[in-house]
């Protein structure tokens, strides 16, 4: 298995945009062949703040997640509310 993570950062005030966004589009990844997993959550503390949570059964199934339409369609639609790079760690689980 494959997980990923990743931190985004909401420009202030645009978190509930951003959410809005990840709502509409995570559940289109989940139905992806090989996806496990496709949590997002939002920081408590620091609601501009975003966790993914990502689990692929192997590298054919994360090429395909990285290489679908949606992937591309939520970036986009992501970017007027996004601060900065998205910070992201690749993960081989044990």
């Amino acid at each position: 298995m494959i997980v990923i993570t990743a931190f985004m950062k909401a420009k202030e005030g645009n978190g509930d945009d951003l959410e809005k966004v990840i709502k509409e589009f995570a559940p289109k990844f989940l139905k992806d062949p090989g996806c496990a997993a496709y949590q997002v959550h939002r920081r408590v503390d620091i609601p501009n703040s975003f966790f993914f949570y990502e689990k692929y059964e192997n590298d054919e199934a994360l090429t395909n997640h990285s290489s679908a339409p949606h992937f591309k369609e939520m970036f986009i639609a992501m970017k007027p509310f996004l601060e900065g790079k998205a910070e992201i760690a690749m993960y081989k689980e044990i």
